[in-house]
């Protein structure tokens, strides 16, 4: 007998036929800005900055709003929203400061930052400051000498080197623009050629990056020499016989008559009576022989009189047996050609130089050559306190330092007187040199 065969089923399935998959996990966006925040200092006007936003996660960031709250800022652009941004993309946000504080807000769907805030703050430009080290206030510059400038610049914001600065003078306008050194100095060499001689105004002005300035200024005296004709002058005070000769266009102090006194002052420009250069011609004759002359340097502050004492007082001096005075206060020198015995130094013609017309209180003096010779004679006088120089004819007759005082504010003259003897007493180109700065 024949057996039947057990039937075999078989089942099929995909078990171990098909690769197992595993589902990913979905990422997650993460927002993040750069910079983190913006703190402006130095602002002019305005001042526009951009914000990179971008995503640093490994999924899709989605933006979703911008708010700006605060003064002083305002967006100036941003992508439209909302946005999605994916791994490592990035968008910008522009925004414009002023002076303030604000916050930048970004929304998105960061879930563990889903407003991100972006501080703003923006603080205005503040002006550089600036100084003057050379001159110093009140500095006399020589005649002559060249001037070195020297100041500092210096700004909290922008470098010492990108701010420009300007030396001007009150005199002389502007004298150079430039950049300072990194640190911040600025010299310059100022020739004396190119300055101007008085009292002036030096001005340093430094300018930053925003247009912002400031300014600084020292006075200072350049020195300098300047000589005019006094007898061209209009304003001459004169008292006693004095006289003004137009015909020969010079002064007549006194003619040739007896116990005559004359004197005459330039009041309208007064000299430094401590610095100045005085030259003159100077006649003397037609008489009998006396008295002589003074040129005087008349203390504007202290005079009550133009006209001194007669006889051996040769119209400026006092204080002394043989004349009444008043004495003229400043400086006198004298030109004396009549020997007063007990008051005068020498018996022949002699120079002397006194302080407040004291005839018999000699500070320095010298025997001249014969004056009353009705010749025209050159007297040269320089005044550099203490020192006094004078010259007649080209020979140097007293050449040294004086006590006494110097120190003031003077004008310029003369004065002559005769006594019981005669002279014409004359005075022809008078010019005299003066100092800017004393």
């Amino acid at each position: 007998m024949r057996r039947a065969l057990p039937l075999l089923l078989i089942a099929c399935s995909d078990y171990g036929l098909e690769e197992h998959k595993e589902v990913p996990e979905v990422g997650e966006g993460d927002i993040a800005t750069d910079p983190w925040a913006l703190d402006l200092s130095g602002v002019c006007d305005e001042s526009r900055r951009e914000i990179l936003v971008y995503n640093e996660g490994d999924g899709t960031l989605t933006l979703t709003g911008l708010r700006l709250e605060g003064e002083g800022w305002s967006i100036d652009s941003a992508p439209a929203l909302p946005l999605e941004l994916g791994e490592g993309e990035s968008t910008l946000v522009a925004v414009i400061g002023t002076v303030g504080s604000a916050t930048l807000t970004i929304e998105s769907n960061d879930p563990d930052e889903p407003e991100l805030a972006v501080p703003l703050s923006a603080t205005a430009n503040t002006p550089p400051s600036v100084s003057i080290s050379g001159p110093s206030p009140s500095e006399v510059v020589a005649e002559g000498a060249d001037l070195v400038l020297s100041g500092m610049a210096v700004d909290s914001e922008d470098a010492e080197e990108t701010l420009s600065v300007t030396w001007s003078s009150s005199l002389s306008g502007k004298i150079l623009s430039t950049a300072p050194l990194p640190d911040g100095t600025t010299t310059y060499t100022w020739p004396a050629a190119d300055r101007g001689t008085g009292l002036q105004d030096l001005t340093l002005t430094t300018t930053d990056a925003c247009g912002e300035s400031a300014s600084t200024t020292v006075s200072f005296c350049q020195d300098g020499a300047y000589s005019y004709d006094a007898l061209s002058l209009s304003a001459w005070h004169y008292e006693g016989v004095a006289t003004y000769d137009t015909t020969n266009n010079w002064l007549q102090l006194t003619p040739a008559t007896t116990n005559a006194v004359g004197t005459a002052f330039e009041t309208s420009t007064p000299v430094n009576a401590d610095n100045v250069d005085i030259e003159f011609y100077v006649y003397i004759g037609d008489g009998t022989g006396a008295d002589g002359i003074s040129l005087t340097a008349l203390d504007a502050a202290r005079y009550t009189t133009f006209l001194g004492g007669s006889g051996c007082g040769i119209g400026y001096g006092g204080s002394a047996d043989c004349t009444a005075g008043p004495a003229l206060p400043g400086w006198s020198l004298e030109i004396d050609t009549y020997y007063n015995g007990g008051v005068d130094p020498t018996e022949a013609d002699h120079l002397a130089f006194t302080f407040d017309g004291d005839v018999d209180g000699f500070s320095a003096w010298a025997e001249l050559p014969e004056m009353e010779d009705s010749g025209w004679h050159l007297v040269s006088v320089t005044v550099i306190a203490p020192h006094v120089t004078v010259a007649v004819d080209g020979t140097t007759y007293i050449d040294q330092d004086l006590s006494g005082n110097f120190g003031f504010s003077g004008y310029v003259g003369f004065t002559a007187g005769t006594g019981g003897e005669t002279n014409a007493h004359l005075i022809d180109e008078l010019v005299v040199t003066d100092y800017e700065c004393d």
